[in-house]
């Protein structure tokens, strides 16, 4: 009888099947492997082989280690990674602060005046009396006069009496239309 291609093909299939057949455990001794990475002794399915003369069978051996899923698996992390977006932009440097520039503080000034004109008199002698009010007090001043013991009256000049303010020594103006 002459063993065709075919009859070959046959051949080497049926005995890749009885191959997996026999070194194949059946559900019953299959383990599952363990997700945490880490194997304990009983994880890895036992399959009995024959041994040869030696007391090892190296073909075998290296079947078993070709049948080990347990080795082949990758973790969920890995296997993640692997599609995740990636980008390859670069953060510019951060600006360099800012000086601090440190600014005297503004010269002290005096409040705003608390007096309104209310009107003037003038005598015969020359010398005008001026009538202003703060809050509800009237005062009557003339020039040279202290008011409160913070204002001096200093003078009239162009339509305006002028006033310090005797803490800072700073002079204000009330428009009083008095040449």
């Amino acid at each position: 009888m002459k063993i065709t291609l075919r009859s070959k093909v046959l051949i080497a299939v049926a005995l890749a099947v009885l191959g997996y057949i026999v070194l194949v455990p059946d559900d019953s001794q299959t383990v599952e492997p363990s997700r945490s990475g880490a194997r304990p002794a009983e994880a890895t399915p036992a399959v009995k082989r024959p041994e040869n003369a030696h007391g090892t069978d190296h073909k075998a051996r290296s079947v078993d280690a070709a049948l080990r899923t347990s080795d082949r698996l990758v973790k969920d992390t890995a296997a993640g990674a692997l599609f995740a977006a990636h980008s390859w932009y670069i953060a510019p440097p951060a600006p360099p602060p800012a000086p601090v520039i440190v600014q005297a503080p503004p010269p002290p000034s005096a409040p705003p005046l608390p007096f309104a004109f209310m009107g003037s008199y003038k005598a015969q002698d020359g010398n005008p009396t001026f009538f202003l009010t703060a809050g509800d007090r009237v005062y009557d001043v003339k020039v040279g006069d202290t008011l409160d013991n913070t204002y001096s009256v200093d003078g009239v000049k162009s339509g305006q009496l002028l006033l310090t303010y005797m803490p800072l020594k700073i002079q204000q103006s009330l428009a009083v239309g008095i040449e």
